[in-house]
């Protein structure tokens, strides 16, 4: 593997306010994350939303309270679960934006809120199209990577389809006419892998939801980055971890 441009920590539907889910065992995911970015070239933490179960303030700042204290730059973007109560307004207040953007030298991350109140589904929305266009267009040389909390295409093993994205079509022919190379989101708490056309998109499970699928446990996915490939490492809850898959990807 060519050197490293990014080291993503992606975690998401973290639920707080769920029963049996503990701030507690967010804070340990995240001292693990801290002790291994501390040896990775350029790491940053990406959490894809569902901080919280029902939006409410409790929730949040029992999130908060662990999130807003990450040693590592990090970017946080809401789910649909974080819509409820209307609970945008509180993740404004504790967390900002809810479009986000991070680059370095040799990476850029487009973070997209593709949640909306009191609906399951995502929606990106064209008023973002040309922002989303030209932050790629001004990321020339770098590896671009979108983020969002909902899938852009079906996921395996997650039951019958019923919300992906509504403008999926749409936010997919933005991103390939910009050469994204990697779509990361939350939302089915299944970690999957599809290569579309020159575009990987991966999928990663709860984090501590115990709403989890067949055989799949809590975890988040560790992606190393580098010009030419990404790999992904699934980290499971308890401190356990194994390679999933990895991937070319395009400049």
């Amino acid at each position: 593997m060519a050197d490293i441009v990014a080291t993503v920590y992606h975690m998401s539907d973290i639920h707080i306010g769920e029963a049996g889910v503990k701030t507690k065992d967010l804070e340990r995911a995240i001292r693990r994350i801290e002790e291994d970015a501390s040896s990775s070239p350029s790491p940053v933490l990406l959490v894809t939303g569902d901080l919280t179960t029902e939006g409410l303030r409790e929730e949040y700042e029992g999130a908060a309270s662990v999130l807003l204290e990450v040693g590592l730059p990090s970017i946080v973007i809401p789910g649909n679960h974080d819509e409820r109560n209307y609970g945008s307004a509180i993740f404004e207040e504790l967390f900002g934006e809810r479009f986000k953007t991070y680059e370095t030298e040799h990476f850029a991350l487009y973070a997209a809120d593709s949640s909306e109140p009191d609906n399951d589904a995502g929606h990106v929305g064209r008023v973002k199209y040309n922002e989303i266009r030209d932050f790629y267009g001004r990321s020339k040389g770098k590896v671009k990577v979108f983020a969002l909390h909902h899938h852009l295409i079906p996921v395996p093993h997650t039951g019958r389809e019923h919300n992906v994205v509504e403008d999926a079509g749409d936010v997919l022919g933005v991103l390939d006419s910009a050469r994204c190379s990697l779509v990361l989101n939350g939302h089915r708490h299944v970690p999957w892998m599809w290569r579309l056309g020159d575009m990987v998109l991966y999928n990663t499970g709860t984090l501590l939801s115990k709403r989890v699928r067949g055989g799949i446990t809590q975890l988040h996915t560790k992606v190393e980055i580098s010009k030419d490939e990404a790999v992904f490492t699934l980290c499971m809850k308890d401190g356990s971890s194994r390679l999933f898959g990895r991937s070319p990807l395009r400049m």
